[in-house]
């Protein structure tokens, strides 16, 4: 399988580059006859500018013979039929597409389809030709592969749809789908209609999509979708070709290319924005509900702020208290450190004059260690002049007793 967007599956891709990224719609008008509006799958290179539309199998079954795409259904060697399905390369997100056509369902139990569908969610929105019924078209749309049959509503009678070309028209917006043959329209179903209470939703195909054209084997198929088909198919009426001639795409969003979620004050012409109304009320409201919800998010923002703020305040307020009590603390400490050491002094003084009194007093000593020099000098003085004093006394008593011989 190539990897182009409607099919491609990156996490089964042999790298995340494997897949092209979705080409979105724009305004064309598709002649079959031109050079660039049909390609073979393998001849595709990614390029929806130079291929509007591509063959998605191979074998391919489809080739452009004198201006018409033209799609066969062969029969394989199970004895069951092998179409072929073509596809748009831009996907479209609501707008109108029409296109000049031909049914190749001759024989029951042959399909031949335009269809407008999402593959990977399942929204579908179709014309759907059956073998047993070549005088009319059936109608039809389903959401994420709910497939309710029951809903089918056929078109007028038309003129024969497998040898005559009719005009089929799919009109598709966000508030209603309407399918128109040969420019009546025939059926319409609008999103309102489309609720569902059980699930709480609308079930209305809404998502982006590709159109495309095919033709298959529904007589093949199970009992249900062969008996819908008209039976087995009768290969003898053959061949069952069905013909394209042209399509117009007209994109609901205006500009060169749509988004998967198209902006919200983009809009197509005064028609357009007639009939998306209710569309437009509910973008109006859920504009509204954006404003809230940030005016919320810019109240909650400046409550964070003076939160925060006051956060910062009353930890700046403990951390100022914190380190008040710390220097407070300190200061204490050392209050109490320099208290102990004088309280430690004092008691050295008061040892030291303990051992001092208890030591005998000699004369002219210091009675204290913090007595003054001039004291010491002046008790110095006395006891030289003493020891003199007595040395002159001995000296005289012996020259008085040397004199008595």
């Amino acid at each position: 399988m190539y990897c182009i967007p409607f099919n491609c599956e990156v996490q089964n891709s042999y790298s995340a580059d494997s897949c092209w990224d979705t080409a979105h719609c724009v305004k064309s008008n598709v002649n079959f006859g031109s050079a660039n509006a049909f390609a073979q799958i393998a001849d595709y290179k990614g390029d929806p500018s130079k291929t509007a539309f591509v063959s998605q199998f191979e074998p391919s079954n489809a080739k452009v013979v004198g201006g018409e795409l033209q799609m066969e259904l062969v029969k394989q060697g199970d004895g069951k039929g092998f179409g072929a399905t073509v596809t748009n390369t831009r996907a479209i997100q609501y707008g109108t597409v029409t296109a000049v056509m031909r049914s190749g369902s001759v024989s029951g139990g042959v399909v031949s389809s335009f269809i407008i569908r999402n593959d990977k969610l399942g929204d579908e929105i179709d014309f759907e030709f059956v073998g047993a019924d070549k005088s009319t078209v059936e109608s039809n749309y389903y959401w994420h592969d709910q497939l309710d049959y029951t809903k089918m509503v056929k078109s007028q009678v038309l003129s024969d749809t497998t040898k005559n070309d009719h005009t089929y028209q799919i009109q598709w917006t966000p508030d209603q789908i309407v399918w128109v043959v040969d420019g009546n329209a025939f059926r319409t179903v609008k999103r309102s209609e489309t609720w569902d209470a059980g699930s709480g939703t609308f079930k209305y195909p809404d998502s982006e999509a590709y159109v495309s054209f095919s033709i298959w084997d529904g007589g093949s198929g199970a009992q249900g979708t062969a008996d819908w088909a008209g039976g087995a198919i009768q290969w003898g009426q053959g061949p069952f070709v069905a013909g394209v001639k042209s399509v117009d795409i007209d994109c609901y969003y205006k500009g060169n290319e749509t988004t998967y979620t198209p902006p919200g004050s983009s809009g197509g012409d005064d028609d357009d924005d007639k009939s998306s109304s209710t569309s437009d009320d509910d973008e109006d409201d859920e504009s509204s509900t954006d404003k809230s919800s940030k005016d919320d998010d810019k109240s909650s923002k400046d409550d964070d702020k003076s939160s925060s703020d006051d956060d910062e305040s009353s930890e700046d307020d403990d951390e100022s208290s914190s380190d008040k009590t710390s220097k407070d603390s300190d200061k204490s400490s050392k209050h109490s450190s320099n208290d102990d050491e004088s309280d430690s002094k004092d008691a050295s003084s008061d040892q030291s004059s303990e051992d001092s009194s208890d030591e005998p007093e000699s004369d002219d000593s210091v009675d204290e260690e913090t007595g003054s020099s001039e004291d010491l000098d002046e008790s110095s003085d006395t006891s030289s002049s003493t020891m003199l004093t007595a040395s002159l006394s001995a000296v005289v008593a012996a020259m008085a007793a040397a004199c008595a011989f």
